[in-house]
């Protein structure tokens, strides 16, 4: 193998990256063995559970990624519409302009273990509620900001699918470009 030794935080975006392009049924303990350099009893090692316990591990990866680079921003001071902004720029570099999948939908997936799903459940609830938090914020009604929180998420996960799709980031964007109105226009 090419090495022996690979931290965790490379290890965790190795393995995130994997499970972003092939979902969880689709790769294989010998997928994630090559993409991290490991041998496959290292891989148990590390990861008691197997691929389960990998994909739990992406999981909590992209969670720490979505509290610092998106729910913190969300909620520190300044205008709504620049946190948003700032929150869009982060997710631009995320998914690669719009090149790569979400890895909440890609583990989504059939095939997932029940932690997993719940884990998927409460990060999508979680934005839900950071963009409907920031919406309130900028004079909406609770409903009115809870549904364009919706419509943001619908959004941009959609855009992403359209993007890689037609080979036209611009879709995705775009759609990041207009989250400050959407989410601050009353």
């Amino acid at each position: 193998m090419a090495h022996s030794r690979i931290h965790d935080a490379e290890l965790s975006e190795k393995v995130l990256e994997l499970f972003r392009q092939q979902g969880y049924e689709g790769t294989s303990l010998s997928d994630l063995a090559a993409a991290t350099g490991l041998e496959k009893a290292s891989l148990y090692y590390r990861f008691p559970g197997g691929k389960k316990d990998m994909a739990l591990a992406a999981a909590a990866h992209v969670g720490q990624w979505f509290e610092a680079n998106i729910f913190t921003p969300l909620s520190e001071t300044g205008s709504p519409s620049e946190r948003i902004k700032t929150v869009a720029r982060k997710l631009r570099a995320f998914y690669g302009d719009g090149a790569k999948p979400c890895v909440l939908d890609s583990l989504s997936l059939r095939g997932g273990p029940p932690e997993l799903a719940a884990a998927l459940t409460n990060a999508y609830k979680a934005w839900l509620e950071s963009f409907a938090l920031v919406a309130r914020e900028s004079g909406m009604t609770r409903r009115l900001a809870e549904e364009r929180a919706r419509q943001a998420l619908i959004q941009i996960e959609g855009s992403l699918v359209l993007s890689r799709v037609t080979a036209n980031r611009k879709i995705f964007l775009d759609t990041l470009s207009a989250l400050p109105d959407l989410l601050t226009r009353t």
